[in-house]
């Protein structure tokens, strides 16, 4: 196979070197550093090159019809201005994508006080894994002012996004990336490889994109009321003003997927003028504000789903279910009523508003795209019997509406479902309880994943501090799980502040911006919320003529809310493979199936990263089976196993580096075998060796430690606790203690690198200090540097580069303070180049 060509070259600081400046002033001083980054990547007013996977050139991948995103990033020890960037158009011999099609934004920087962390009675539940700890500056808003100054020492991302025409051929386009600045012009080359696959607008999507929005007025109860749009804009709904405002709203919503309307019923109600209430409770209502809201967004193509958003609320919510209704105050005016939901005057309110409503959305042709409520996150025997007692009413009157709830208690989440069109699942629950989830989307029911402050711990979800390639691993997942669609709390909930949200950026994922009025500001989880979801489209085009394997090759990144890939290098890999898969391409080359089938190994013949095993069987298959992989032939280790297996096409994720590969039991029933990966460019020296370890092994059979003294050299990256691939060193709290794993090669070999993969699921249990120490007669040491936190891409690998050197012995010494909590370090894979 191919190598694959995404930022294959890691380059060091040294080489991140712009064109060179031709402002005389900038002759003489230290030139700037300019490398590109990954979307997926967070890039910190700090990082250098080596800490973001920095590359010479900035490369994507996409197919027809999406947008498709990287960063290019600046770095200069004086203070200096970037004017603008500017981009050329993108050719691929006589084809071209306009330069109209590429934008750019400079990504901001917000303080966080603390790490977001979910507090339940107390027992406080922190994100396992932030990509930095807090206090500390996140990449998070997208500017939209063009021009920029840059602190001395202080690196710069800048969003680099193109929108690749529906009618793209297909093809590897060139062009550059120019930042014209007050010391000189500095550029970059950058490629975008277009698969011709096309996917849909999103308003004709099979996937729909809910977030709970605050635009139009309160969607829900809250006391003090707040207007959201006056207090943060300074203007209210249907002004001037905001209409302004709500054209870059559209714009968002068809450039990100939002194809989902949320109609906050009883506030666009009340706005009509002719709404009203008799004194005998009869309801007169106006629909002139939702017409037109409704009206304005699908005239933009933003709408596939209109959510007519009333339900139960008011304030014994959680004590007790409220009816949300109309009712004349004691001024005249008209106000929300909440009654309890077994009331008479529920019952009233009820028969004529779903009544009236159901009347007036099948008159204007929207009986195919509604959707409503009952009542969020039902708990407990009071909020079961409330929202059964709603929903049967509710359905009496109009039985053919579709209804679907976020949900989150159990028993009641799952018991729920079974009454839902449309079942919406936390993550959490989706994690822990998916039989009935799972039972509801096999009914053709839609399923649609759900995200708000919860879950933390070691789960996809939107935060702020979160790893920024989580929130495109939630599309994943769903194309993974079979799920359709994805709701999220929410969208521009602005009245609460950053430093008193428990969990970061639950409430908002687009930014005010008081600077330009009719904008908005675009966020890094918006964009990868979307490249997810377009992730989902080209999965879905696959699905169609091989299902079985795109679900598979989802699953490799993303299988369950807990389980996903922790390295953003094999997200690429893998999403190249369903691009070229869904554009027709040949999967992999060379067939095994002849040396697999009959229990031989395969010889790559070289190091091999291993991204996994498309396997096609004949009339027979195993219901289960594992492959294996080495670095010599004769020690191996289980890489990835397949249960529950239907035959045909199948696909195995490993993550690997191996030389040969095998089917752990022979399998006659075998037909096609072709492996997914390319060479490494170098060897790991230590690839399948033996070590030495400092400590010695615990003597509790249920405390992880290797026993072959290769579980670090075995070529497999362990993805969690469960896997059993770590191997652990233990101390009380307020110890400290040092530790090393050194290496004999028998014969001097040259070194310049070594990678310690850090424990991806929880960063808890990660060492204080790494540091590589060499030598040519295993007594005398020399320091060849170390890190106190991993540098790499995905930020979970230590990176320690050097000098060349001639060595025997490489020993990687560790150091850590231990605490109650974190009591722990897991040693994983290590590699030494």
């Amino acid at each position: 196979m191919k190598p694959f060509p995404l930022f294959a070259a890691l380059v060091l600081a040294v080489a991140c070197v712009a064109t060179a400046l031709t402002a005389p002033a900038a002759q003489s001083a230290a030139k700037p550093l300019l490398w590109a980054a990954r979307a997926s990547t967070h890039v910190f007013p700090d990082s250098l090159p080596d800490d973001t996977g920095g590359a010479s050139a900035l490369a994507l991948d996409s197919a027809r019809n999406e947008f498709e995103a990287g960063q290019v990033v600046v770095r200069w020890d004086r203070e200096f201005t970037i004017k603008k960037v500017s981009f050329g158009a993108l050719t691929a011999g006589r084809n071209t994508i306009a330069a109209s099609n590429l934008t750019y934004n400079f990504v901001k920087f917000t303080s966080l006080n603390h790490n977001s962390v979910f507090d339940k009675n107390g027992s406080k539940q922190y994100v396992y894994a932030p990509s930095r700890p807090a206090p500390d500056e996140f990449p998070d808003g997208l500017s939209n002012t063009p021009s920029i100054k840059v602190g001395a020492n202080r690196t710069q991302p800048i969003w680099v996004r193109v929108n690749v025409p529906r009618d793209a051929a297909g093809g590897v386009y060139r062009g550059t990336v120019t930042l014209e600045t007050d010391q000189g012009n500095l550029s970059l080359p950058m490629s975008i490889n277009v698969r011709p696959v096309t996917i849909p607008d999103a308003k004709d999507s099979g996937f729909t994109d809910v977030e709970w929005t605050l635009f139009f007025g309160t969607v829900s109860y809250q006391e003090p009321p707040v207007e959201t749009m006056l207090a943060n804009y300074g203007f209210s709904p249907f002004s001037p003003e905001w209409w302004k405002l709500m054209e870059d709203y559209a714009r968002i919503r068809k450039d990100y997927r939002n194809n989902n309307l949320t109609l906050p019923m009883s506030t666009l109600l009340m706005q009509g003028e002719k709404t009203k209430v008799d004194p005998d409770g009869t309801v007169h209502f106006d629909w002139s504000r939702v017409d037109e809201v409704v009206e304005f967004f699908t005239e933009r193509g933003t709408v596939s789903r209109l959510e007519g958003l009333w339900m139960g609320g008011g304030p014994g919510y959680w004590s007790k279910w409220d009816v949300e209704t109309l009712a004349t105050g004691p001024d005249g005016k008209l106000i929300k009523k909440y009654v309890d939901w077994d009331s008479t005057e529920a019952d009233q309110y009820i028969k004529q508003y779903v009544a009236a409503l159901r009347d007036h959305v099948k008159a204007k042709g929207w009986a195919d795209r509604w959707w409503m409520h009952v009542g969020d996150e039902p708990q407990g025997a009071v909020g079961k019997a409330g929202w059964l007692g709603i929903y049967e009413k509710v359905k009496a009157v109009w039985p053919e509406v579709k209804i679907g709830d976020a949900t989150f208690h159990e028993g009641v989440a799952s018991e729920v479902s079974a009454y839902e069109d449309i079942v919406i699942p936390n993550l959490l629950n989706y994690e822990t309880h998916p039989a009935a989830w799972d039972k509801a989307r096999a009914e053709g029911k839609d399923l649609w994943l759900y995200n708000c402050n919860i879950p933390t711990l070691g789960f996809l979800n939107r935060f702020v501090d979160q790893p920024q390639y989580y929130q495109r691993l939630i599309g994943w997942l769903a194309a993974a799980r079979g799920a359709n669609g994805h709701l999220h709390w929410a969208f521009n909930n602005w009245n609460i502040s950053m430093d008193d949200q428990e969990v970061k950026g639950d409430f908002w994922t687009v930014n005010v911006d008081k600077e330009h009025k009719d904008l908005l500001e675009r966020t890094l989880r918006l964009e990868s919320l979307r490249d997810g979801i377009e992730d989902w489209e080209v999965i879905e085009i696959l699905k169609q003529k091989h299902p079985g394997l795109a679900t598979d090759l989802a699953k490799a990144l993303a299988s369950k809310p807990g389980t996903f890939t922790g390295d953003v290098t094999y997200l690429e890999r893998i999403r190249a493979l369903v691009l070229d898969a869904a554009a027709g391409k040949p999967l992999a080359a060379r067939n095994l199936a002849n040396v697999i089938k009959t229990g031989a190994a395969a010889d790559l013949g070289a190091q091999h990263q291993v991204d996994g095993v498309f396997v096609t069987w004949g009339d027979s298959h195993p219901d289960a089976y594992t492959i294996q992989t080495s670095y010599d032939g004769k020690n191996w280790v289980d890489a990835g196993t397949r249960t529950g297996s239907k035959g045909g096409e199948e696909f195995v994720g490993l993550n690997a580096k191996a030389r040969y590969v095998r089917l752990k039991a022979a399998a006659p029933g075998l037909v096609d075998f072709k492996i997914a990966g390319a060479p490494v460019g170098r060897p790991n020296l230590v690839g399948g060796l033996t070590y030495h370890k400092s400590w010695e092994p615990p003597k509790d059979p249920k405390v992880f430690d290797d026993v072959s003294l290769r579980e670090s050299t075995d070529g497999v990256v362990s993805d969690n606790f469960g896997d059993g691939r770590p191997y652990l060193i233990q101390g009380g709290p307020n110890v400290t203690k040092d530790f090393s794993v050194t290496f004999d090669f028998a014969a001097a070999k040259k070194v310049s690198e070594v990678a310690v993969q850090g424990y991806v699921e929880y960063s808890g249990y990660r060492p204080d200090t790494v540091q590589v120490l060499t030598s040519t007669d295993g007594s005398t040491w020399t320091d060849r540097g170390g890190l106190t936190r991993p540098n790499d891409a995905s930020g979970n690998r230590y990176l320690v580069r050097f000098a060349p050197v001639d060595a025997k012995h490489v020993k990687i010494a560790f150091t850590r303070t231990f605490t109650e909590k974190d009591d722990g370090v897991f040693i994983d894979e290590i590699e030494v180049y």
